[in-house]
């Protein structure tokens, strides 16, 4: 396995500003890493630079908010070269040390004023679908939205945050993920990324036809914090009536615990929405795997695998975070909720 992992590897090019340095990078480039993430925090990219001449540190010094477009290159892996173009990254941090430079930077919109400046707004009787088209147009950016769902309130209001931070809140409390990307805010359901057929199957033992092998490889499985019910309870002051309802995990064990939320809720039917949606995001964490996996697939967050040769820990699962780097891939996954 060596011999292959130093003949199939994965070369970085970089653009800084539109200009392509990829040349000049090459001498000083000692890591890089990708991070694809599925929900709740932003792509990001990573490059540590040799800098014993503090020729990065002086007249190459990478000005914070310049905008980095990389594309990783996988090299003999098949008959030709597999290039990916990972999207815009805004540069957000730079620190170093005596011989080494690292740079870091999140995945943004070139024009957008997302992590910028602290704002105070509100939206009344609006859709959430409304107001977070209403913060992409104003950081000139496109909304997907990946989301059968489209939650109404009295009132959103934005109180003393950014932009990126107010619409992660309101994505939280609604129970949708959040993803920024190429100029574009995306809005899915976990749940219907969950439904999709299995890309592939991971096998513990891998063998020379798999397009995925493992290389190594851990797991964790626990009952904490997790619930096999979830009451949605909230009195409506005005009509001086409550309003109740509690979603019940399928094949939930007889014995266990309740999840009970106290969140403001106009009817019934919204009740039992959130309490699906609290219930999901309590439990969904139940049974973990990480993976370092070698292949000359392109994996995303939000992909489907079948993890098989683990005994009771086989099923479907979903990769929460992808980390790409010059000679490994790692992988996050959870397994599958069903039925909700």
């Amino acid at each position: 396995m060596s011999e292959v992992l130093t003949a199939q590897r994965t070369f970085f090019k970089l653009q800084y500003n539109h200009q392509d340095i990829s040349a000049e990078l090459e001498q000083y480039l000692l890591d890089w890493t990708y991070t694809d993430n599925l929900s709740s925090e932003i792509d990001d990219l990573s490059v540590k630079l040799e800098d014993t001449n503090k020729l990065w540190q002086g007249k190459w010094f990478p000005s914070k908010g310049s905008i980095l477009s990389p594309t990783i290159i996988r090299s003999h892996w098949e008959d030709k070269e597999i290039k990916t173009k990972l999207g815009l990254f805004e540069i957000d941090d730079i620190k170093g040390n005596r011989n080494t430079i690292t740079i870091s930077a999140l995945a943004v919109s070139e024009n957008s004023s997302l992590r910028g400046e602290e704002k105070c707004k509100a939206w009344e009787k609006a859709a959430l679908k409304t107001v977070i088209s209403d913060v992409a147009k104003v950081n000139k950016m496109k909304l997907v939205w990946q989301a059968n769902d489209n939650p109404k309130k009295d009132r959103y209001e934005q109180e003393n945050e950014t932009d990126l931070k107010f619409i992660y809140r309101l994505c939280k409390e609604t129970g949708f993920c959040l993803k920024i990307a190429n100029n574009t805010i995306v809005v899915l359901d976990e749940e219907d990324y969950e439904k999709q057929a299995p890309v592939a199957s991971i096998y513990r033992v891998s063998k020379d036809t798999d397009k995925i092998k493992i290389i190594d490889y851990s797991w964790q499985t626990s009952a904490y914090g997790t619930y096999k019910a979830c009451r949605v309870t909230h009195y409506d002051s005005k009509k001086k009536k409550r309003i109740s309802a509690t979603f019940s995990a399928p094949k939930a064990k007889k014995v266990g615990r309740t999840l009970v939320v106290k969140e403001a809720v106009k009817s019934q039917a919204e009740a039992l929405r959130l309490a699906k949606k609290k219930l999901r995001e309590a439990n969904k964490n139940e049974t973990t795997f990480n993976l370092e996996v070698f292949t000359s697939m392109h994996i995303d967050a939000g992909m489907t695998f079948k993890l098989m040769g683990f005994g009771k820990l086989d099923g479907k699962y979903i990769v929460t975070k992808c980390k790409t780097k010059a000679t490994s891939l790692s992988l996050d996954l959870r397994r599958c909720l069903e039925g909700y």
